[in-house]
C-alpha cells in the first residue's frame, strides 16, 4: 500500500530546463522595489479550466528601475495538444484559429525558454490565479511549476483600495479589482492597449504595475517585501 501511494504521488524527475529555472537565485525581498528585476507575463487559453483547456499564446515583458523595457518583449503562440483546438468561444475572446496554431511550437518549447527568461526576476500576473494555474499544469508533466514570489496587480489593487478606505481619503470609481484590468489603468491615466492579446495585456499590465509600486511606495512598502504583502501569491 505505501509502495502505491507513494509512486502516486512521487514527483515527476524535473526537466533540464526546470532545474536550470530552479538553480537560478532568487531576489532579496530586502532590495528596494526598483532595484528588483520582474517579468510581467499574460497567457491565452483554449478555456478557463486548466484540466481540460490549454495554453495558447503567451506574452512577456521586463521591468527594470521602475520603467517598462519594450525593447524587452516576448511573444510565442503554443501549439495546443491533440483534441485541445480552441473553441469558438474561445476564438471569440482571443482570435487565434486552430490554422495559427498548428505549426507554432510545442508547449515543451515555449515553456523552457519562459523559464529561461523569468529565471532569477520576479513574476507579475493579473490576476496571478488563472495564469499561475495553468503555467503550473502545463509544466507538470515536465516536473515543474513557477516558483514564488509571485505579484498579482489585482491583489495590488485591492490593497491600495482598502488603504484609501482606511485613511479616510477619496477613493477613485474602482472597478471590481479582481478582473477589470483596463478599468484600473484607466482610472490611474494611463495608456490602454488592445485586449485580449497576451503581449498587450502584458504590456498594459506592467504600466499598472509600476503605477502601484510607486503608490506603495509612497505608503511605507518601499521593498520587495512590502509588495509580497501587499499582493503576493
Amino acid at each position: 500500500m505505501f509502495s502505491l501511494w507513494s509512486r502516486l504521488f512521487q514527483r515527476t524527475p524535473p526537466a533540464d530546463f526546470v532545474r536550470a529555472y530552479e538553480a537560478v537565485p532568487e531576489p532579496d525581498q530586502r532590495l528596494p522595489w526598483r532595484e528588483v528585476p520582474y517579468t510581467v507575463i499574460d497567457v491565452e487559453t483554449t478555456g478557463l479550466d486548466p484540466r481540460h483547456d490549454a495554453l495558447i499564446a503567451v506574452g512577456a515583458v521586463n521591468v527594470e528601475n521602475g520603467r517598462v523595457l519594450l525593447k524587452q518583449t516576448w511573444y510565442s503562440l503554443i501549439r495546443p495538444p491533440p483534441n485541445h483546438e480552441p473553441s469558438v468561444e474561445s476564438i471569440r475572446v482571443h482570435h487565434l484559429t486552430p490554422e495559427e496554431l498548428r505549426d507554432a511550437p510545442p508547449a515543451e518549447v515555449v515553456l523552457a525558454e519562459l523559464l529561461q527568461r523569468i529565471a532569477g526576476r520576479v513574476l507579475v500576473v493579473h490576476v496571478a490565479e488563472v495564469d499561475v494555474r495553468f503555467i503550473n499544469a502545463a509544466l507538470k508533466p515536465f516536473g515543474g511549476r513557477l516558483r514564488r514570489p509571485i505579484l498579482d496587480t489585482a491583489r495590488l489593487a485591492l490593497t491600495l483600495h482598502l488603504n484609501a478606505q482606511w485613511l479616510g481619503e477619496q477613493s477613485r470609481d474602482m472597478p471590481d479589482p479582481a478582473i477589470e484590468l483596463r478599468g484600473l489603468v484607466s482610472a490611474l491615466g494611463l495608456p490602454i492597449y488592445a485586449q485580449h492579446n497576451a503581449l498587450n495585456d502584458a504590456v498594459t499590465t506592467a504600466q499598472l504595475f509600476i503605477a502601484q509600486a510607486t503608490l506603495l511606495a509612497d505608503q511605507g512598502r518601499s521593498n520587495l517585501a512590502g509588495l509580497i504583502r501587499a499582493g503576493g501569491v
